[in-house]
C-alpha cells in the first residue's frame, strides 16, 4: 500500500480522523495478531467475531486503526479514522487505490484452478514487471479489496482471484475494480447448493466479463464450451488458450512425465516455443496456458515466459509432491470438485510407481442436491488403475459405492469419517514404492492428514 497519512486514510475510506491524522501507515490488516508497526488494523465485524473486540492488542503494534466504535480512552501516538462501516471503508479504499494509482489489473475467475492460473500469470509477469498478487484464496468482498488496498507503490501489474458462491458476488467486485483483463479457466458443476445449473454459473460468471475497464481483455478457454459461450458477444480484445480446441495459444506435442510434469510446444502468433512444465497433470498445463496467454496480453516477451515457466511451482496444498519414507505422497488437498478430481484419478492411474496407487478422496462440498449423484459417478468412473481407495466423509461413502459398481473389490475399499483417523491408517498401511493422492474439499481438513503424515 502507499504510505499514506492516517488524514488521507480518512478520505479515502470516507471516513473522520479522530486522532493522529499526521501518523504515516503503509499496509493493511485484518487480523490484530498480523499488526506491525506502520500497519493499520481495520476492526471488520463479522459474522463470528468483531475486529473491536482485538482493537486494544492490534494498538499494542499497530500504527492505527479504522473504528465504527471509536474506543473511550484514545491511545497515544496511534492514529484512529472513524467510519461508519469498516466493511465498506475498506472496499472504499480499495477503489480509491485502484483509481489514483497506475497498474494494470487481472481478475481471474473460473470453477477450478483459479489460485494455480493466479499464481502463474504473477510468476509470469513478474520476469519482467513489478507484479502484485492476491495472497491465498483471498478472492471475496473482503479479501479481495484487502489485497488490492495493500498494493505497493509502482506495481505494475495486479493480479487477483474474483470468487463467488452467488449471482452478484463477481458484478460487486468487479464493478469496484474494473479489471484491465478478465481471465477465464473453466466452468464446471460448483456452488450447486447456490445455483440451479451450470449456466447459472456461467451467467454469474459473466459479471466479470461485464465490467471490464474500458478497452479491457478477455481471455477464454476455448476447450470449454461454457467459457467460449461467456465471451461469445464480447465485442472488445481477446485471446484464447487451448490444449485440444483450435486457439490462439494452443498446447501441442504434449509429453506427459508423470509426477515430473509436461513438456509440451506453445504454437501461438506464427511461432513455436518449447517448454517444460515441472508441475503434473493436463490440468496443471491449462492453467499454464491461460497464464502464458495473459502474460503476452501484458506484454512479457517470450523469452519472459520461458525463464519464468521454469521457476512455476503449485500453490500450497495444490499438488505438492512430497517424498515419504520411500513412498511419494501427492498433496492436492485444498479443494474439490467432480472435474478436478476426475482430472487427478487420470493422473494417479498414469504416473510411474512401483508399489500401490493409493486415493484418498474426501467428501466435495457445495454440490447441491444431486450431491450424492457426483460423487457415485466419480467412483463408478474412476480409472482400474487404482488399487486402494479411501474415503473419508460421509459423502465419500457414495464415492466407494460407485467403485465397488463398477468392480472394485470389497478389500480395496475403506472409510474413515475424519481425516485424523484415515491418517493413522495410512501411516501403518503405506509401503515404500507407493503413489498415494490426497484430495477434498478444503472443509474436510484433509491436509491435517498430510500433516500427521509429515510429523511421523
Amino acid at each position: 500500500m502507499p504510505a499514506l497519512t492516517f488524514a488521507r486514510l480518512a478520505a479515502m475510506t470516507g471516513g473522520v480522523a479522530v486522532s493522529g491524522g499526521e501518523i504515516v501507515c503503509n499496509s493493511i490488516v485484518i487480523d490484530n495478531r498480523e499488526a506491525r508497526p506502520g500497519s493499520v488494523f481495520f476492526a471488520i465485524r463479522g459474522d463470528k467475531h468483531d475486529g473491536h473486540s482485538f482493537l486494544a492488542q492490534a494498538l499494542e503494534v499497530a500504527s492505527g486503526a479504522v473504528v465504527s466504535t471509536v474506543p473511550e480512552a484514545l491511545p497515544a501516538g496511534r492514529g484512529i479514522v472513524q467510519v461508519d462501516d469498516t466493511t465498506a471503508a475498506l472496499q472504499r479504499l480499495a477503489a480509491a487505490v485502484r483509481r489514483e494509482f497506475s497498474f494494470t489489473l487481472v481478475g481471474v475467475t473460473g470453477s477450478a484452478g483459479k489460485t494455480t492460473t493466479k499464481e502463474m500469470i504473477a510468476t509470469l509477469a513478474e520476469s519482467e514487471k513489478r507484479a502484485w498478487k492476491s495472497w491465498g484464496n483471498f478472492n471475496n468482498h473482503i479479501g479481495f479489496p484487502l489485497c488490492l488496498a495493500n498494493t505497493p507503490e509502482g506495481t505494475d501489474v495486479v493480479v487477483s482471484e474474483m470468487g463467488m458462491s452467488a449471482k452478484g458476488e463477481i458484478e460487486f467486485l468487479a464493478k469496484l475494480a474494473h479489471p484491465n483483463v478478465g481471465v477465464y479457466t473453466t466452468i464446471r458443476p460448483v456452488h450447486l447448493e447456490f445455483f440451479e445449473s451450470i449456466d447459472g454459473i456461467a451467467a454469474a460468471k459473466r459479471e466479470l466479463l461485464e465490467n471490464l475497464a474500458p478497452g479491457g481483455t478477455v481471455v477464454l478457454n476455448a476447450d470449454d464450451p461454457k467459457v467460449m459461450e461467456i465471451g461469445r458477444d464480447f465485442s472488445g480484445p481477446r485471446a484464447t488458450y487451448a490444449l485440444a480446441a483450435p486457439a490462439d495459444y494452443r498446447a501441442t506435442d504434449i509429453r506427459e512425465r508423470g509426477l515430473l510434469g509436461t513438456a509440451f510446444r506453445v504454437e501461438a502468433e506464427g511461432s513455436a516455443h518449447e517448454l517444460e512444465l515441472s508441475m503434473p497433470g493436463l490440468h496443471n498445463l491449462e492453467n499454464l496456458m491461460a497464464a502464458i496467454a495473459t502474460a503476452r496480453v501484458l506484454g512479457v516477451s517470450w523469452s519472459g515466459v520461458a525463464r519464468a515457466v521454469a521457476d512455476v511451482k503449485p500453490a500450497y496444498h495444490r499438488g505438492i509432491v512430497i517424498a515419504w519414507h520411500g513412498a511419494t505422497i501427492y498433496d492436492d488437498t485444498y479443494n474439490s470438485n467432480p472435474w478436478a478430481l476426475a482430472r487427478t484419478f487420470d493422473l494417479l492411474a498414469t504416473a510411474d510407481c512401483e508399489g500401490r496407487r493409493i486415493a484418498v478422496v474426501g467428501d466435495m462440498l457445495e454440490l447441491g442436491p444431486d450431491e450424492k449423484t457426483f460423487h457415485f459417478e466419480a467412483g463408478r468412473t474412476m480409472p482400474k488403475g487404482i488399487d486402494i481407495v479411501v474415503g473419508v466423509g460421509r459423502r465419500s461413502k457414495f464415492i466407494l459405492d460407485g467403485a465397488r459398481t463398477a468392480g472394485f473389490a470389497p478389500g480395496s475399499l475403506f472409510h474413515f469419517d475424519d481425516a485424523l483417523a484415515a491418517a493413522r491408517w495410512l501411516r501403518k498401511t503405506i509401503r515404500p514404492g507407493d503413489l498415494v493422492m490426497l484430495k477434498a474439499s478444503r472443509g474436510i481438513g484433509l491436509d491435517r492428514a498430510v500433516a500427521a503424515l509429515e510429523e511421523a
